[in-house]
């Protein structure tokens, strides 16, 4: 005689209880990790089809002078990128997927009311521009007319930069080059999905290009009250000539002074060694950073400055052609 083994239905109902209550469980893990990948793919290949259109203007020696107004700039720019829709700075809200949204501070901003570089606290009072990309990308644009242009021959500087992709990992993307240094802007890289914030302590949906932010608190973190804002990508200042010692390096490579600029450009500064020391311990908390290495304002000679490593805290001297990290500091 033989015997048939199997499962009983109280088993087998008790199984598929715990597989739910698993699956519950990580399907919203999984589902938040998968959105935060493609919310860095698609502000990623939105600021690098910014950077192509302002490439191939570059190309045509349609950057080797400042424009007027960023109506002027966008006047020439949608012959060289797709655009479905542009709405002056007096409806700026109609390019924008909502009328608010949520800004860095964790306040309802209404949208409307983002019409010059100072409402995306920035230095400039230039009118903002609104588009909407053949993709559906939602931006806010501001031009600065006081950056200088960029002739056909002139060097460029490629930036990578690393975004989170989920499951608390990141990812390096080709980014912009220093074609785009007069432009910031911020995107709402998911349209109407949500959560429709740029609240500078969570997960957000709405990105900041070049320092442009939402509202008119700090667009970082508050650290005993100091805003604290960490620049994903900045170019090189040209360095200047004669360097005290006869490096290659020294005419266009002056990442220092290039740091100096991406905080000034957004009405902050570069902290100096000792004030980089202070966030240090409290790096990983409130939003600064626990790893990596960052320039201070701090110079140890004319082509040597400081920089402080938030992985142990370390202070070291660096020529200025190192591209070290961007803490940018304010009230």
């Amino acid at each position: 005689m033989t015997k048939n083994f199997g499962f009983t239905l109280a088993e087998v109902l008790i199984t598929l209880s715990i597989i739910g209550v698993v699956a519950a469980v990580s399907m919203p893990i999984l589902i938040q990790n998968v959105n935060e990948r493609v919310n860095a793919e698609r502000e990623a290949n939105i600021a690098f089809k910014i950077n192509q259109a302002m490439e191939k203007m570059r190309a045509l020696g349609l950057l080797n002078a400042s424009y007027g107004s960023t109506e002027a700039f966008v006047d020439e720019l949608q012959n060289h990128l797709k655009i479905a829709k542009r709405c002056d700075y007096n409806h700026i809200a109609e390019c924008w997927p909502t009328s608010t949204v949520i800004d860095t501070t964790g306040k309802e901003y209404d949208v409307s009311k983002a019409k010059t570089g100072k409402d995306l606290q920035l230095k400039t009072d230039t009118n903002n521009v609104g588009l909407v990309l053949a993709d559906g990308g939602a931006i806010i644009l501001n031009y600065d007319p006081t950056k200088k242009g960029f002739d056909v021959g002139d060097a460029v500087k490629a930036s990578r930069v690393s975004l989170p992709i989920g499951g608390g990992k990141s990812k390096e993307f080709a980014y912009t080059t220093s074609v785009t240094d007069a432009l910031a802007y911020v995107v709402d890289v998911n349209g109407k999905g949500g959560p429709n914030s740029q609240e500078a302590k969570k997960k957000n949906d709405i990105r900041s290009f070049n320092g442009a932010a939402f509202g008119t608190g700090c667009a970082g973190t508050k650290v005993d009250g100091t805003c604290v804002y960490q620049i994903a990508s900045y170019s090189a200042a040209t360095y200047p000539t004669p360097c005290s010692q006869n490096y290659d390096w020294c005419v266009n490579n002056d990442y220092w002074q290039g740091a100096i600029d991406a905080c000034d450009a957004i009405g902050m500064k570069l902290p100096t060694k000792d004030e980089l020391l202070e966030l240090y311990e409290k790096k990983g908390q409130d939003g600064i950073p626990s790893t990596g290495e960052f320039w201070s304002s701090s110079e140890r000679d004319t082509d040597i400055a400081w920089y402080v490593g938030f992985d142990d805290g370390s202070s070291y001297g660096s020529y200025k052609n190192f591209q070290g990290g961007v803490l940018c500091v304010g009230k």
